[in-house]
């Protein structure tokens, strides 16, 4: 599977620093199995690519109740990101009906 990734979080995960890659829990994600390789693709600079495998999925039914659970480093964010802060971060890229929809997917790789 593959999946685009701003150069900020990409070059979290190539550094080690991001262990959890948040998602919704879509069709696409609902798919993913322990054991599987997602191949993470710089959506800005699109040769830039990294294989990591997954680790453990876990479902939540909301950003914040998946936030609760990780330190801010280990999902890409400040260390001083407080999970309101998290949330009002990721409503930038997801939609609160989308959320709803689709519930959510702590990806560990």
């Amino acid at each position: 599977m593959e999946m685009g990734l701003n150069s900020d979080q990409f070059d979290l995960i190539r550094a080690g620093s991001k262990t959890i890659e948040i998602r919704l829990n879509d069709d696409k994600r609902r798919s993913l199995q322990v054991g599987d390789v997602i191949t993470f693709r710089n959506v800005v600079d699109e040769t830039l690519r990294l294989d990591k495998r997954v680790k453990s999925l876990r479902q939540f039914a909301t950003f914040a109740e998946l936030y609760s659970q990780y330190s801010p480093i280990s999902v890409g964010s400040a260390p001083t990101a407080d999970v309101a802060q998290m949330v009002a971060d990721t409503y930038t890229i997801y939609t609160p009906e989308q959320e709803q929809r689709w519930g959510v997917v702590a990806i560990e790789i």
